[in-house]
């Protein structure tokens, strides 16, 4: 079973997808289960750089279960002031 994600990525996060669509983001999809840090690894986006990952308005943790449909925005740790 897989669902269907958006993900939208912030800052310099973006740079490390290649043509990536910042009005639109990526559409993706993932298997049942999958977890933030999952799409990270499978972007090559170290966690370590990520300070604030959301679901449209709400703050999620790194493991939380996705699901269809969802708008996952991952936000760098650091970004321009």
């Amino acid at each position: 079973m897989t669902i269907r994600l958006t993900i939208r990525l912030f800052a310099s996060l973006s740079l490390r997808v290649s043509d990536y669509d910042h009005e639109k983001g990526i559409l993706v999809d993932a298997p049942y289960g999958v977890t933030p840090e999952d799409l990270l690894k499978d972007m090559k986006i170290p966690l370590s750089h990520i300070g604030f990952i959301s679901d449209g308005n709400k703050a999620i943790a790194q493991d939380t279960l996705l699901a269809d449909k969802m708008t996952v925005s991952f936000f760098s740790l650091v970004s321009g002031g």
